[in-house]
C-alpha cells in the first residue's frame, strides 16, 4: 500500500520510484525494531503511536526485497501489529457492514484487474501485496477505534508526533537540505517552485504532506471541543498550518479551506441537503448553459500559491472522458500517449479507473458513498447525544477534504494509512449500511 513490490504498469507518481531493490540504513533498522517492540508492549489505545511515528519519520523508500518481493517497513510493522492482536487475544468481533465488505471487494476487484491488465507474475505481486496492505491497515484501525475515546487517543498521537515532524521542515526549509534524504526515497535539495521551497520532510512529496496534517486537523478540532484541553489541540493546528505553508502547495491550502467551509457548515447542517442540490444543479447550469469548457475546466484556474498545474488536471481529466472505451475494461497500460504530461495521473479517480476499469472506479465510488450514508444516518440519529454528532461532524469533514483531494492528486505512501484509518473509523462510529443499527450503537459501548 505504502510501496508497490514492482512499476506498476500505470503512470508513476512522484516519489515512488525507489521499489525493487533493498534500501535500509542503520539508523532506520533500529527505529523499526524500537517501534516493533512498542507495538508489542504499548496500551491498546495507544498501538497505533509506532505506525503514525514510521509514517512521520521514516520515508517510504526504507524496505528489504527478498525474492523480488519488498518488505517496506509500513508493512513489516503492520505485520507485528498483527501478531500483536493475535497473542494478546484483543481481537475483536466487529459488526459487519457494507463498507467492510465493499473494502474487501476493491481490494480483490484490483488484484484481478491487475492480472487481467498485464497477465505478469510481477503485477500479481504488486496488486496482491497492495491490497493485503490496504485490508491489514483497515481492519487493524476497525479493531482498534471502537468509540469516540479511542478517536481522541488516536488525535493526540497524531498532535504529538506533529511537534517533531514541524521542527524537521523549518530546517528543511531554512537550509534547504531534507535531512531525511539519508535514508533515500527522498531528495537531498528542496523542490523549489516559483520561488518557493517545498519541503516535504520524511513524506513522498510536498502536495502528500501537507495533505496529510491538512485532513487531520478536524481531530484536532474535535479534541478540543470534547475534552476541553484548546491549549494543546490549538497548538497542534497552528503547527499542521505551519506544515501546510512550507509545503507551498496549492493543493493542501485548498484542502484546508474546505475544511474549514465543511466545519463551518455545521451551523447550517439542517439546509445541507438542499445546499448539495444546488451545488450539483449550478454545476450543471455552468456546464451546458454558462462555460464554453466542459465544468471541470474549472481545475484549470485554481492556483493558490503560485505555479499551481491546474491546467493539467483538467487536461487529464478532460483526457479521460475522451479515451473511455481505452480503460473502462480492465484498465490501461499507459496514459503517456493521452497528452505532454499525463503520464503523471494527479488524480485518485482518474487512478482509480485506469488502474482497474470502470469496476474498481465503481467501487470505490461506492465506498465513498457508504461512507458518507453512515455519517448522514448517524447525524439523523434521534438518540445521538451532541458528542456523538460532533464526533460524527469531525469524521464527515475529514472525508470532505480527502474526496477533495482527490480532484487535484492520486495518493500512495504515507497518506494511503491515513486514508484508511479514516474509513475504518467511518466504519465503527457511524450507521454504515448493511448492518443492523442497534448493533453498531451497542458496539460502541464495549
Amino acid at each position: 500500500m505504502l510501496s508497490l513490490t514492482f512499476q506498476d504498469p500505470i503512470p508513476a507518481q512522484a516519489g515512488s520510484d525507489f521499489g525493487g531493490s533493498t534500501e535500509i540504513h542503520p539508523v532506520g533498522v533500529i527505529a523499526l525494531g524500537l517501534l516493533s517492540a512498542l507495538a508489542v508492549v504499548l496500551p491498546r489505545r495507544w498501538s497505533a503511536l509506532p505506525v503514525i511515528l514510521l509514517l512521520c519519520f521514516i520515508p517510504a523508500g526504507q524496505r528489504v526485497v527478498i525474492a523480488t518481493v519488498d518488505f517496506t517497513f509500513i508493512r513489516l510493522l503492520m505485520v507485528v501489529i498483527w501478531f500483536r492482536l493475535f497473542v494478546r487475544n484483543e481481537l475483536r468481533r466487529i459488526v459487519w457492514n457494507h463498507l467492510d465488505r465493499v473494502m474487501v471487494l476493491w481490494a480483490a476487484t484490483s488484484v484481478v484487474t491487475g492480472v487481467l491488465l498485464g497477465w505478469t507474475l510481477s503485477i500479481l505481486i504488486n496488486r496482491l501485496g497492495a491490497a493485503v496492505d490496504a485490508l491489514m491497515v483497515y481492519f487493524f484501525f476497525r479493531m482498534l477505534i471502537r468509540n469516540h475515546r479511542d478517536l481522541m487517543s488516536l488525535a493526540t498521537q497524531f498532535l504529538i508526533s506533529s511537534f517533531g515532524v514541524v521542527v524537521f521542515f523549518v530546517i528543511e526549509n531554512r537550509t534547504q537540505r531534507n535531512l531525511f534524504s539519508m535514508f533515500g526515497g527522498v531528495p537531498a535539495f528542496t523542490d523549489i517552485r516559483d520561488g518557493r521551497l517545498r519541503c516535504q520532510g520524511a513524506f513522498a512529496h510536498p502536495i502528500l504532506a501537507g495533505c496529510f496534517w491538512a485532513c487531520v486537523i478536524p481531530l484536532y478540532a474535535l479534541r478540543g471541543f470534547l475534552q476541553q484541553k484548546w491549549l494543546l489541540s490549538a497548538a497542534g493546528a497552528i503547527v499542521a498550518v505551519a506544515i501546510i505553508a512550507l509545503c507551498a502547495s496549492s493543493t493542501p491550502v485548498m484542502a484546508f479551506l474546505f475544511g474549514v467551509m465543511a466545519a463551518g457548515a455545521w451551523w447550517i447542517r439542517g439546509a445541507l441537503r438542499w445546499l448539495r442540490w444546488l451545488t450539483v444543479a449550478w454545476l450543471g447550469v455552468l456546464h451546458f448553459l454558462i462555460m464554453k469548457q466542459p465544468v471541470w475546466h474549472l481545475l484549470a484556474r485554481v492556483d493558490v500559491v503560485g505555479g499551481s498545474t491546474g491546467w493539467h488536471r483538467f487536461h487529464l481529466v478532460d483526457k479521460f472522458f475522451t479515451y473511455f472505451h481505452e480503460w473502462w475494461q480492465v484498465g490501461t497500460l499507459s496514459t503517456g500517449h493521452w497528452g505532454p504530461g499525463l503520464h503523471d495521473v494527479t488524480n485518485q479517480y482518474v487512478l482509480e479507473g485506469v488502474s482497474g476499469g470502470i469496476w474498481r472506479l465503481a467501487l470505490f465510488l461506492l465506498i465513498l458513498f457508504l461512507a458518507f450514508a453512515g455519517i448522514s444516518r448517524s447525524l439523523r440519529l434521534a438518540a445521538g447525544n451532541q458528542t456523538y454528532r460532533l464526533c460524527t461532524w469531525a469524521l464527515g469533514t475529514a472525508l470532505f477534504m480527502h474526496c477533495m483531494n482527490f480532484i487535484a492528486v492520486s495518493y500512495f505512501e504515507q497518506i494511503v494509512v491515513e486514508w484508511h484509518m479514516l474509513l475504518a473509523a467511518i466504519g465503527s462510529l457511524t450507521l454504515v449500511p448493511g448492518a443492523d443499527s442497534a448493533r453498531q450503537l451497542a458496539s460502541l459501548q464495549r
